[in-house]
């Protein structure tokens, strides 16, 4: 059984007579062996005659205010405003005449003084029992607010800290791409979330050089985008050579296997790669793989994987990575891709299930970045452009499932023709 409490209020000169008419309701109170625990409070008549009393209550208790008889309806009024903000209940005993009365709104009663004890009791009763109840969903509520208000802190401050990350790892990929005569780029980078598992490189070793990658690493959002800085590190470009000699595709994607396999910490740092190295003057390009998509050559005459193949990055060490050496020739475009275009354009990919169909599926969005697509010649920046919009078209580009990162280096004669 829940302890009552009653809360007289008036002004000192009526509050004995109050006190005294509360002993003759109490007599009727509802629940017998359970009478309130009466507590009195002398108020001056000038808090209500003014502009309304603001009361700060904070024992449960429910307030029997004898409102003076020159207190002016809109103090009334305001008064009942106040105590209904403050999720107080109360009973005002109102002078006679007063328009307010016959007022029930928000644990706030109204009635004449001369209201009779039986139903004081009742009312004073059942606004006692509903307090209780209001003071714990006033103290959840309070605690509600304070947590939410501290998730939201959090949020806001995760938040930061992506944007930062975001911002570094960006400073990781090139801003522009190599101006090399006879040569076009291009490139799409898209993370699925602030972060990317993705990342490339393209930029010139020496004048004769240039050198590039694309790295996936597996899984996504953090995880993925620190071990994409390792990644980085680990393949320099300019730092490509050693003792005098140019480091291998081969020999690079090894060193950065074992990387990963040290730094592991016995928990599996996984990624896929594919690092090539392109002769300018000859257009040879020396190409390694490392459980990558394929490099795709694309030509009038026809497309051509680049079947580079090693194992993924990071499983053990000591890992041998084959190269295989091709040729750019003039009208020819290389592509290296990441495998979140799969899911990218899903309307084609799922519907079918040997491979080189399903490689077909969502390939032909990505051939046509070199124009050959129907004839359709073009620059590769018009026609990365063109992939962009397909991918904002395609289903769930709004919640993009994965990172989606190309990479494309046509032979500037293409690019001419394009022009032309």
């Amino acid at each position: 059984m829940s302890e009552h409490r009653l809360r007289l209020i008036a002004t000192p000169g009526s509050l004995d007579a109050l006190k005294g008419r509360v002993d003759a309701v109490c007599a009727f109170w509802p629940e017998k062996g359970g009478k309130p625990k009466i507590l009195t409070q002398p108020i001056d008549a000038s808090l209500l005659t003014d502009a309304g009393a603001e009361f700060a209550i904070d024992d449960g208790a429910v307030l029997l205010i004898d409102v003076p008889d020159a207190t002016p309806a809109p103090a009334i009024y305001k008064t009942i405003d106040l105590l209904r903000a403050a999720r107080i209940s109360a009973v005002l005993l109102l002078p006679e005449n007063c328009p307010c009365e016959g007022i029930a709104t928000g644990g706030v009663i109204t009635c004449a003084s001369d209201a009779g004890d039986e139903i004081l009791a009742v009312r004073l009763h059942a606004l006692s029992s509903r307090q209780e109840a209001i003071n714990d969903l006033a103290r959840d509520l309070s605690i509600s607010i304070r947590s939410s208000g501290g998730v939201r802190e959090q949020m806001e401050r995760i938040s930061q800290e992506l944007s930062l990350a975001a911002n570094i790892q960006r400073e990781l990929i090139p801003n522009v791409m190599p101006v090399v005569e006879g040569l076009d780029f291009g490139v799409l980078y898209r993370p699925a979330g602030y972060v990317s598992g993705d990342i490339y490189n393209i930029e010139k070793i020496d004048d004769k050089r240039i050198g590039f990658f694309i790295a996936d690493a597996i899984g996504h959002g953090v995880p993925a985008a620190l071990l994409t800085m390792i990644i980085s590190q680990s393949l320099p470009m300019r730092g490509g050579v050693s003792d005098g000699r140019l480091i291998s595709p081969s020999d690079a994607l090894a060193r950065l296997n074992d990387d990963l396999c040290d730094v592991s910490d016995g928990t599996p740092r996984f990624a896929t790669a594919v690092y090539g190295i392109l002769d300018i003057e000859s257009g040879f390009v020396q190409i390694a793989n490392a459980g990558h998509p394929s490099p795709v050559l694309i030509g009038e005459d026809g497309n051509y994987e680049v079947e580079a193949g090693g194992p993924l990055l990071g499983v053990f060490h000591d890992a041998h990575f084959p190269e295989e050496t091709i040729q750019l020739r003039p009208g020819q475009t290389l592509l290296l891709y990441s495998d979140g275009f799969e899911l990218a354009f899903p309307e084609k990919a799922d519907a079918v299930a040997s491979k080189p169909a399903g490689a077909a599926a969502y390939l032909d969005h990505l051939l046509a970045i070199a124009g050959w697509k129907g004839k359709n010649k073009r620059s590769l920046a018009s026609a990365f452009k063109d992939l962009e919009r397909k991918l904002d078209e395609a289903s769930g580009s709004l919640h993009q499932a994965d990172d989606v990162t190309a990479l494309a280096i046509s032979c500037k004669a293409i690019a001419a023709r394009v022009a032309s």
